[in-house]
């Protein structure tokens, strides 16, 4: 399944290891590193490393840690407690270019899935009538990029980001980054 898989016991060697130019696919992180404190490695990563997806790998699932997870843009978080299959499941998803949330956090994060089929949504079926800037901000939200890099990638200021991404939400008819991903997914967007 995996080529080649290099495991680091702190950010500052897995910083090295990144640093020295392997083509990585992938990086797994565990939020309680000995060098790190709460979120500062995972936005490091994000910030140093945008364009490799991120995974957490966590005992902690609050909903404040996963949604602040992919408000910082990573692909998935997987739950310590997963069996392989899901973890195995949730790496293929991710590497594949798509999102890993939990099911059990869909719901805790306010996330209510259409009950009626997509076929049969009225105005929501998809589009979602954004500006040509929206959709730049729209698309590099969906591959996981935080507001940092989306500002450094669209060369615009990360106020202008979050207003963007404030009308996304708008159209999409949620409130946080994660939740769009998960109407994105619904809505074939994705």
């Amino acid at each position: 399944m995996f080529q080649d898989i290099v495991t680091t016991r702190s950010l500052a060697a897995t910083l090295k290891v990144l640093d020295e130019g392997e083509n990585f696919a992938l990086i797994i992180l565990d939020l309680h590193l000995p060098d790190t404190e709460g979120n500062q490695g995972m936005i490091q990563l994000r910030e140093t490393y945008p364009d490799i997806p991120l995974v957490i790998f966590s005992g902690n699932e609050s909903t404040g840690l996963i949604a602040s997870a992919f408000e910082h843009g990573v692909r998935g978080f997987i739950p310590k407690r997963s069996s392989m299959a899901v973890v195995i499941n949730a790496i293929n998803m991710v590497l594949a270019g798509s999102f890993y949330i939990p099911p059990d956090a869909i719901r805790m994060l306010g996330f209510v899935p259409a009950t009626v089929p997509e076929a049969n949504l009225d105005d929501d079926s998809g589009d979602i009538n954004l500006s040509p800037k929206q959709q730049a901000v729209f698309i590099e939200l969906m591959n996981g990029m935080p507001n940092k890099i989306i500002a450094q990638r669209l060369s615009m200021a990360e106020g202008t980001v979050k207003t963007h991404l404030h009308s996304i939400y708008s159209a999409l008819k949620v409130r946080s980054r994660a939740q769009a991903i998960l109407k994105a997914r619904e809505l074939g967007l994705l």
